[in-house]
């Protein structure tokens, strides 16, 4: 019988379309986030053949190289940003949808997002299937590794890893390299600690109820105070520390001020939710709100 989940450092993978993905390309490697980073680059490589070049680089021309056609469309069925559709006889042509009413950034980022399913076996049977783009969920197998495949495409390698070696990881480089990949502060994050070139961290927080207050107001119990919390984190390579999720950050941190005000923090700070206390170095900016509401601040923090 096949092994229908399996292990890769403290992840355990279980949704059938990634053991299919391991399973397929197990001679590249075991971890599928290694093989789905190993794929988006396979086809960056042979649309550069095509007249792929960057940055930035645009998802619709590497999109269209595939044999995928890009599409502006406001009537999305599955999403507010993107979404793949299988058109022609027996569906084995394709479309990707995108909105053209969302900023830039999101829409390279939505539409590398919809390349990247298509590295997945029998992708056709799970577009429908999408949940919130670019929002860097590790709890959602499959959106999660296209997210890290997006990052690879609208940032690919070689070209990002040599600004990272030449500009560090900071805020600073950061905001630069967003712009010049025309990328997200988010997705931009995301792609530099997955260099593993510098003893860093990412971590992202927002407010939120703990998963145990999210039942107490299910149950019309007393409902509590929505807390700064950590929505996930991610390290590099060499960053061992464990940053636990839903942690909650104290009102007197600079994090916390950092939410309130959006202005940019830069110096030491101590994390006392792990064990032992973390003593770091860490620059911190709030990254844009989707909407006006008090609780919609979310601010990005990297660790040194």
């Amino acid at each position: 019988m096949k092994q229908r989940s399996f292990k890769v450092g403290k992840r355990v993978y279980s949704n059938p379309a990634v053991v299919d993905l391991v399973e397929l390309h197990g001679e590249v490697s075991q971890d599928p986030e290694e093989i789905i980073r190993h794929l988006a680059r396979n086809e960056i490589a042979d649309a550069r053949n095509y007249g792929l070049s960057g940055p930035p680089f645009d998802p619709r021309i590497l999109a269209s190289i595939m044999g995928i056609q890009p599409k502006e469309s406001k009537q999305l069925i599955h999403s507010k940003d993107a979404e793949l559709q299988p058109i022609g006889k027996d569906n084995r042509n394709l479309i990707i949808k995108y909105n053209p009413d969302k900023p830039k950034t999101r829409q390279n980022f939505s539409i590398a997002h919809e390349i990247a399913h298509t590295l997945f076996p029998e992708y056709r049977d799970q577009y429908k299937a999408h949940h919130k783009i670019g929002k860097f969920n590790p709890d959602s197998e499959v959106e999660f590794l296209c997210d890290l495949g997006a990052g690879e495409i609208i940032m690919p390698a070689p070209e990002f890893n040599r600004d990272i070696e030449k500009m560090g990881i900071s805020l600073k480089s950061l905001e630069r390299l967003s712009k010049r990949y025309n990328a997200s502060l988010e997705a931009t994050a995301n792609r530099m600690i997955t260099t593993n070139l510098d003893y860093c961290a990412l971590m992202v927080l927002g407010y939120s109820y703990k998963p145990s207050e999210l039942r107490q107001i299910e149950n019309a119990k007393n409902q509590p105070k929505m807390k700064l919390r950590v929505q996930y984190s991610i390290p590099s390579k060499y960053f061992f520390t464990y940053i636990p999720k839903h942690k909650s950050i104290e009102e007197s941190s600079p994090l916390y001020e950092v939410s309130v005000t959006r202005n940019p923090f830069q110096g030491n700070i101590i994390f006392n939710f792990t064990n032992p206390a973390l003593d770091t170095y860490a620059e911190a900016i709030a990254l844009p709100g989707t909407h006006n509401a008090d609780f919609d601040s979310r601010v990005l923090v990297f660790l040194f």
